[in-house]
């Protein structure tokens, strides 16, 4: 099974719980926070933020999109947005959400596809003037979910304008910390606790915190990449109800983290320019296949150059 299918399976089967847990609620509260404190940053005009802004037109895609965090983010900020997602059933949750508040599908509105398939890399449904030109791209813990993160990120790129900015969320190489009974960090367990030998001790500390698409290549951006056998090998506790859940997440991971330095530099690799990569200053609590992991998420952004522009590289 290649990757975009497992995702696709993946999130299918958890679309309806997929962000209902406390603790979810929590890291998205806390994301959206701290994104929106930094609407600055993405450094490109927004709408709504001042009365000079107030007719401006942006346009937002959110890509790997799910049930719609990265859309609720920056949902203010913008007049349109477009979700792309594989899992039918997180596009169906979605629509829903957005009908449900009252939002015309003109404004927000999600659809399955898959921009990043070497074998079909033009979808005609994703081909429209409505999935081009976008100010502002995003993906929410997706890209720990890629195979290739340039290609990913050069794609998502080519749907931007000239001058728009791609900006994304994951988890930080080595800024775990284990978390007690409790879910209190544990001093002194700073490192990577998210895949810490899932075959040999049948506990898998791996995460399906997003989702995403591809079926390319390998990874670059020095995350922690496990081989692929791994996954398949038999838990320890094969008796155990959520064994299969936790081999499916696993399924859907390429890789668990990332180095600042390399995300910065698989931005660049795909042409990005003025990268930027910034962390949070509190760790987030999870609890990932029934381990709890306090973790540390990353933010980036980059820049398609203007028309004439060379790019860092």
């Amino acid at each position: 099974m290649s990757l975009a299918d497992a995702n696709r399976e993946y999130f299918d089967k958890i679309s309806d719980s997929y962000d209902s847990k406390p603790w979810f609620a929590k890291v998205n509260q806390q994301v959206t926070e701290e994104l929106q404190s930094r609407l600055d940053w993405l450094g490109i005009p927004l709408a709504n933020v001042d009365s000079v802004s107030n007719n401006r037109q942006v346009k937002l895609l959110d890509y790997a999109c799910g049930p719609g965090i990265m859309s609720r983010i920056y949902g203010p900020y913008v007049t349109v947005t477009r979700g792309i997602d594989l899992s039918p059933k997180m596009v169906s949750t979605y629509n829903e959400r957005a009908q449900a508040a009252g939002l015309a599908p003109s404004t927000i509105n999600a659809v399955v596809g898959d921009l990043f398939s070497t074998t079909n890399p033009n979808p005609q449904n994703l081909s429209g003037a409505e999935y081009h030109d976008f100010d502002l791209a995003a993906a929410g813990f997706a890209f720990h979910h890629f195979d290739d993160v340039v290609h990913a990120a050069r794609r998502l790129k080519e749907r931007l304008r000239p001058g728009g900015v791609l900006v994304i969320s994951d988890f930080l190489q080595g800024g775990d910390m284990k978390a007690d009974d409790d879910g209190n960090p544990i001093p002194g367990t700073e490192g990577d606790h998210h895949g810490h030998h899932m075959h040999q001790h049948g506990h898998g500390h791996g995460h399906g915190h997003e989702h995403g698409h591809g079926d390319h290549g390998h990874a670059h951006g020095d995350g922690d990449h496990r081989h692929r056998e791994e996954d398949e090998r038999p838990e320890a506790t094969s008796d155990d109800p959520s064994t299969k859940y936790k081999k499916e997440m696993q399924a859907s991971v390429a890789t668990f983290s990332f180095t600042i330095e390399g995300v910065k530099k698989f931005f660049m690799e795909a042409g990005f320019v003025d990268v930027d990569v910034v962390t949070m200053k509190e760790r987030v609590y999870m609890q990932l296949a029934g381990a709890k992991i306090w973790r540390t998420i990353l933010f980036a952004k980059g820049r398609r150059p203007e028309e004439g522009e060379k790019s860092e590289l």
